[in-house]
Parts: C-alpha cells; structure tokens; sequence
C-alpha cells in the first residue's frame, strides 16, 4: 500500500490542488483534495486487462464546474429539499433554491466545491487520504460551522473505504454522499444496459417529476424496481411506460435498504470483463443513477462522449427530503452531536 501526491491545478485565488494516488498490488484510485473527488479507479478484469471505470472530466477546469458532480462529495445534504425550505426542531430555515423551487445537493456552496485540507494519515491500520474543511455557518441557508472530515483508504482486498465524520456547533441537516458514475466495462464501455445489479432493498420512495419524493414507500416486487428478488439486468426495465421510470429517462431513485448498521447492500457485476463492485454501508437509503442526462455529445476524460445511460451511481444516504418526511429515517443532528458514516466499494472478479 502506498500513498503519492502531485499538483493536479491551481484555484482561482491561487490555491492549489493537489492530486492523491492510492495504490495496491492490483488497483490505483486518484482522489483530489477539490470536492473530494474520485477521479480515475483502475481495476484488472478477469484476464488483467486494466481500465479506469468511474467517469469524469477532460481536465482540471471542467471539474471546477463539474456537471452532474461527476466522482464528488455531496453536502452538508445531499439530494433535495422540496421547497428550499426545512425545519430544523421546529426552527423554519430558508435555503438556496437552485434546482427550480428546490434546494439540490445543498446548492452551488457544497462540498462539492470547495478545497479540503488534505494530510496522508493512516486510518483503521491502513494508509489513508484525510480531507478536511469546515463549512460556515449560513452557507447556503444552512445553521452551524460544520467540521467535515472524510477519510479516503484502499484495502489489500480491494475495497475503497470511504469513512465520513462531521460536527456542527448548531442544529443542522447533515446527509454526506458520493456521487461517483462507474462503468465496469471501463469509463469508455458504452452504455451500462448489461451490467447486473442485486440490491437489498424491497422498497423504494416514488418521487414527483420534479424529484421530490411523494413520501410513499412502495414495495419492488413486480415492478421496473425489483432489484432485490434476484440480480437484473440494468436496462431490462430501463425504458418502461410507468410514468416513474418515463419522467427521469431511466433510475433516478431513492431505494429503502433492509437492515440496519454496517452491511452489505448491492453487488453489480459486469459480465463481460468479468468485474464485481460490492456495496457496504450503515445508511438507510442508496440513490439509484444511471446517468440519464448524458447525450453523447459533450466530451468527457480520454475524449470520450458519454453516451445517455453510460454509467451508474450507488449514492448511499439518507432519503431525499428526509427533513420534511417526519417518517423517514432523521438527517437532523443537534449541535454538538457526531455524524459518522462508512461506505465501502468492493471490487473483485468472477473466476
């Protein structure tokens, strides 16, 4: 295991940022200290062949815009808030609308753009990429100085680690997720149609064509979102009539995961290369993407044209809107009071 480190490109304001490398015997993961962002995850298939299978961006300032917050930690929330408004234990807090009348990922301050402080620690008895940054109290509508501390490691049996902690001196919503596109045929692999996905979840929360969850939970059996009674194709039912699947184009959905604490949650395999990503996390709910606002037009990392449906999101979270749905699991913490969260991909192939 070995951790190396390179200016990758320089802020506005003249910050720099700083590209991180964690290798194994067998994967490379690069990690930027801007947004948190994984930007290239190379993995063998099953005769060695190696491919980078999460998508991204041509360059450096593409990522300061970043589109579709291609690799990237969302938050202090991630996902939406219907309205641009919550309540905070009965507090009324107003937030940036930037997704029509409603708040998306937290608005244009989160996490996603801004530069981390960043230091090799060693994490769990592995080496790890420690990011940091604190969040100002107001940001974006949100209470509280929030302390955000994201440890990035790689395991000898290869799993990306992600483990998330935050702090806030206020009440606040804090809901942290990763908004990586994989494609486990490789970044340039086409559409994601083939690749089978088995997911512990027997309900999923129908949304509002506007993204907003309805606030029913809905069980999978027989329907386009049954992903759980047994591994399916991604494109099987990706072009169904049910006005769920029509009104985003594809996945676009918050799935009810089954347990509770640390567990494993989905597994996706892709047959051809012979690669399987394994999914562990102790949150209540996984946001089902499959990148349906891509048009193979623009160009993307390598020159490629991501076409639409040519990668996949697993974001682990809380549900959408979890502060206006008093019966979904609470992304509410008081002040003082810690967030922790771990996420875990796995990544094997099949003999």
């Amino acid at each position: 295991m070995k951790i190396s480190a390179e200016v990758y490109g320089t802020l506005p304001d003249g910050r720099e940022v700083y590209s991180y490398t964690l290798e194994n015997n067998s994967m490379k993961v690069e990690i930027l200290n801007y947004g948190g962002i994984v930007k290239n995850l190379y993995l063998p298939d099953r005769n060695g062949r190696i491919a980078d299978v999460v998508l991204g961006h041509a360059g450096f300032e593409q990522y300061l815009e970043n589109k579709g917050h291609l690799g990237c930690v969302v938050g202090r929330n991630a996902n939406r808030i219907a309205g641009a408004v919550c309540s905070i234990f009965d507090e009324k807090i107003e937030l940036e609308a930037n997704n029509g009348a409603h708040n998306l990922h937290s608005g244009p301050n989160n996490l996603a753009r801004r530069l981390f402080t960043s230091e090799i620690h060693t994490f769990n008895n592995l080496p790890a990429l420690l990011l940091s940054h604190t969040m100002e109290d107001g940001s974006d509508g949100f209470p509280g100085n929030l302390i955000v501390t994201i440890a990035y490691a790689l395991t000898e049996d290869n799993a990306l680690m992600i483990d998330y902690r935050a702090v806030c001196d206020k009440n606040t919503v804090i809901n942290l997720t990763n908004h990586s596109y994989f494609n486990l045929a490789g970044h340039d692999g086409g559409n994601i149609y083939g690749h089978l996905l088995e997911m512990d979840a027997p309900f999923y929360t129908p949304a509002t064509a506007e993204g907003i969850p309805t606030g029913e939970i809905i069980a999978v059996k027989d329907t386009p979102f049954d992903f759980c009674s047994a591994p399916k194709a991604m494109g099987k039912d990706l072009h169904s009539a049910l006005t769920q699947m029509q009104q985003f184009g594809g996945y676009d959905h918050n799935f009810v995961l089954q347990g509770l604490g640390y567990r494993k949650v989905a597994t996706v395999t892709e047959p051809e290369s012979g690669r399987v990503m394994t999914v562990h996390t102790d949150l209540p709910g996984v946001q089902f993407f499959t990148a349906n606002n891509m048009n193979g037009e623009s160009s993307y990392k390598d020159g490629v044209k991501y076409p639409k449906h040519g990668g996949f999101c697993l974001e682990t979270q809380f549900f959408p809107n979890a502060p206006n749905t008093p019966w979904f699991p609470s992304c509410v913490f008081a002040a003082g009071e810690e967030y922790t969260s771990t996420t875990t991909y796995q990544f094997s192939v099949l003999e």
